[in-house]
C-alpha cells in the first residue's frame, strides 16, 4: 500500500513543476517574464506569450511577427492575436500538431523564420519545448550545417517529450537528406 502512495505523490509533485533555465518552478507560474531564446540573428523562439510584460519584451527586442504553431489552443491564439495587435505585432497562426506530416505546415514555418526583410520574428508551441525544439533542430541543420545527430540531442536536452513520436519520426525524415554517407 505505501508503494502506490508513495508513486502517487511523486508523480504529483513533479507533473506539477516544469524545470526552466536549470531551477525548478510551478508549471502555472507566470509571476515571471517570458523566457525568450534566440535561435539566430533576429529569430527567437519559446513558449506562448501570455503577459503585457512578455509582449513588452517581445518589442524590446525588435519583435514584428509572431508565429503561433499551437494546434488546439485555438481561443488561447485569439488572445495572443489581440494582444500582440495591441503592441503593434503582426500575428500569424501556423498550427503544427505533434504530428507535422499531418499538417504540413513545417515548411511554412520555416519560410517564415528565413523569410528576409520583415523584421525579427518570435515563434512559438505552449511550451517552446517539443515543437518549438524541432523547428529549432530542423533550422540548425539546414542553415548552420549542424550535423542531424547533434541537433537532435541538442533538442532533447532541452526538454524534449520523448514520447511524442511523430516529432522524431518527423525530424528524421526532414533531416535524412542530409546524413553524412557512412
Amino acid at each position: 500500500m505505501l508503494k502506490p502512495l508513495v508513486f502517487f505523490f511523486a508523480f504529483a509533485i513533479t507533473s506539477s513543476t516544469a524545470v526552466s533555465a536549470g531551477t525548478l518552478r510551478p508549471a502555472d507560474d507566470r509571476s515571471d517574464t517570458l523566457v525568450v531564446k534566440q535561435l539566430d540573428g533576429q529569430i527567437y523562439y519559446g513558449a506562448a506569450p501570455k503577459t503585457d510584460a512578455d509582449f513588452q519584451r517581445l518589442r524590446q527586442l525588435g519583435v514584428r511577427r509572431i508565429v503561433d504553431m499551437r494546434t488546439f489552443k485555438a481561443f488561447a491564439s485569439s488572445r495572443v492575436r489581440r494582444r500582440a495587435a495591441e503592441h503593434g505585432i503582426h500575428f500569424q497562426r501556423i498550427p503544427m500538431g505533434f504530428f507535422p506530416a499531418a499538417t504540413g505546415n513545417v515548411p511554412a514555418i520555416l519560410t517564415q523564420l528565413t523569410g528576409c526583410g520583415h523584421g525579427a520574428v518570435y515563434f512559438h508551441c505552449n511550451l517552446g519545448l517539443d515543437r518549438a525544439g524541432m523547428i529549432v533542430a530542423i533550422y540548425r541543420v539546414e542553415q548552420f550545417g549542424w550535423d542531424p545527430q547533434h541537433a537532435f540531442c541538442a533538442w532533447k536536452v532541452q526538454q524534449f517529450n520523448t514520447k511524442l513520436k511523430g516529432l522524431d519520426r518527423y525530424y528524421w525524415q526532414h533531416v535524412g537528406r542530409y546524413s553524412k554517407p557512412r
